[in-house]
């Protein structure tokens, strides 16, 4: 209800000021045309595009106001025809439409090298669980209901069974013997 009484309210208003809604009409071209074809979330294309486009219009409508006479749909018309007005005004809102692709390509630049930093992170966090909790971790495997593998996992040799034994140190054995005096003690 509150958008039909609105759009009557648009209505109304254009034709009271119709040689203004004339002038507004062929010079927001553009912006009517990308609000047709926008379709994404916000609409920050028709927005941008429509602000410059009517900085262009702005300064040829005070002059149909003010300096061209009466306000008529032909005094409209003349100063519409005009090539310096159409130029000016067009483009204006091609400004618009260059400034909107500049921000949009410099903004998912700055989102992909903040999303690349954040998953070079997330893969090195992934090796440190790897390395300290072993294959199991990774998700490869299928698990039942319950969180468990269906099938077995085969288990990694560990590296300590690859080195060759270490001599003790002579530190420990003297622990050990001091472990053996105290238990003696007791």
């Amino acid at each position: 209800m509150t958008v039909k009484l609105a759009l009557l309210l648009v209505i109304i208003v254009g034709f009271v000021f119709l040689p203004t809604t004339v002038f507004m009409l062929f010079g927001m071209l553009p912006t009517i045309a990308v609000f047709a074809t926008d379709r994404t979330v916000g609409r920050n294309k028709t927005i941008c595009i429509g602000a410059m486009n009517f900085s262009g219009c702005f300064p040829f409508l005070l002059e149909f106001w003010t300096e061209f006479g009466q306000q008529t749909v032909d005094n409209a018309l003349r100063l519409i025809g005009q090539s310096e007005t159409i130029i000016v005004i067009y483009m204006l809102a091609a400004g618009g439409y260059a400034i909107n692709k500049a921000v949009t390509g410099i903004t998912v630049s700055i989102i992909i090298q903040r999303n690349e930093r954040r998953l070079k992170k997330i893969k090195s966090e992934q090796e440190k669980l790897v390395k300290r909790w072993g294959e199991k971790v990774t998700g490869q495997y299928a698990l039942d209901d319950y969180g468990f593998p269906v099938k077995p996992i085969p288990e990694k040799k560990k590296e300590e069974d690859d080195k060759p034994d270490k001599e003790p140190d002579k530190s420990d054995g003297q622990n050990e013997k001091s472990n053996d005096q105290n238990t003696e003690e007791k």
